[in-house]
């Protein structure tokens, strides 16, 4: 499945760049509830299979920091360097400009709240409800995304907000992976329903339908299922043509997305095809070398991809905006993968292995 990850990644930058060569995928929002899908298959399949016995959800939630953290707080202290180096060298504040500008917006209590945010990722998806007040204080509004002063400005890494949702998930995954069948068909179900309730309420679409941990749980849920799906297709032999087949599709479908007719049901349509199609891409790639080094990088790509962009913006105009900024990201993410990231995948393996 790494080709369909790095496909998604590649979306979300190009949805926040301008289209590449007149393409633009799926919308970022599309992407990235994909990712949850995927996230909840990979952590039903690890759960099932490396995490078990005493001890295995300290081992679960430690090993996923590990692998969530050490890279965002590089692209952090990145962010905030390059944002000081610009701001001292170049004049233009790039991502600290709220924290330099808007300092009226700041008191000493929710400066601390928005650095702790910035340093722990938890509570970033909550800062897109919220709203600065004039002298300080952080407010709840329904459209805080229109506020005269949003809580997520203050955000150097604005797109981990996903990051802190996925940590929820995480607390909650190894219960969940636990759960009955129908018990997660439920839970789902209510999710869903959630979703459409809060959005019949009149209430803006962003964030309600895409950055509230309710309403989004959902399709984490879908990827447990969808491994449950992959367990009983695994169960007997299953025909060779078929999972290149599903896995072709699924990509093909995916890059021709914006050309397709349709509106919502082609939205439900895409979540359908993404749960019968990865089960047969998984068991297609699981042994693809190239495919799971690819794959590697979405994770990187996504969290370093708006730090690029904001560099690059200053240098470059809009026209080639798009392709340098795929090209720059991919050629950082391999070298940080080389340097750090592999390194932190290795003594993750070997905390596992040890536990066994």
């Amino acid at each position: 499945m790494g080709a369909i990850r790095f496909l998604l990644a590649v979306t979300v930058v190009i949805n926040h760049t301008g289209p590449l060569f007149g393409l633009i995928f799926t919308d970022a929002y599309m992407a990235i509830k994909i990712f949850f899908i995927v996230s909840g298959f990979y952590m039903s399949l690890i759960l099932s299979s490396k995490y078990a016995g005493p001890g295995s959800y300290r081992l679960f939630i430690t090993n996923r920091f590990l692998r969530l953290f050490p890279a965002y707080w590089v692209v952090l202290a990145l962010s905030f360097l390059a944002s000081l180096f610009f701001w001292q060298v170049l004049d233009t504040k790039l991502l600290l400009g709220p924290w330099i500008a808007r300092q009226d917006y700041l008191n000493p209590l929710s400066a601390t709240l928005l650095a702790l945010a910035n340093l722990s990722v938890y509570g970033q998806d909550i800062l897109f409800f919220m709203g600065l007040a004039p002298g300080g204080g952080l407010y709840f509004d329904v459209n805080a995304l229109a506020a005269p002063q949003p809580a997520w400005h203050y955000l150097l890494v604005p797109q981990a907000w996903t990051i802190s949702l996925e940590l929820t998930f995480y607390l909650l995954a190894p219960f969940l992976v636990r759960g009955k069948t129908w018990m997660l068909l439920c839970l789902a179900g209510a999710s869903f329903f959630l979703r459409w309730f809060i959005l019949s309420q009149g209430v803006p679409s962003d964030p309600w339908e895409q950055r509230f941990f309710p309403v989004e749980l959902g399709f984490f849920l879908l990827g447990i299922l969808c491994h449950r799906l992959y367990a009983r297709i695994t169960a007997r032999p299953v025909r060779s043509w078929l999972p290149p087949a599903a896995t072709a599709a699924l990509l093909g479908y995916l890059l021709s997305y914006q050309f397709l007719p349709g509106g919502f049901y082609k939205e439900l349509f895409t979540y359908a095809l993404t749960v019968i199609s990865l089960p047969y891409a998984f068991y297609y790639t699981r042994h693809m070398k190239f495919d799971r080094m690819v794959g590697e990088l979405s994770y990187p790509i996504y969290i370093s991809h708006w730090l690029i962009i904001v560099v690059l913006r200053y240098y470059f105009p809009q026209s080639q905006l798009p392709l340098l900024s795929v090209l720059a990201t991919v050629a950082f993410c391999i070298a940080f993968n080389v340097l750090l990231t592999n390194r932190i995948e290795r003594y993750r393996q070997k905390r596992v292995l040890a536990a066994a």
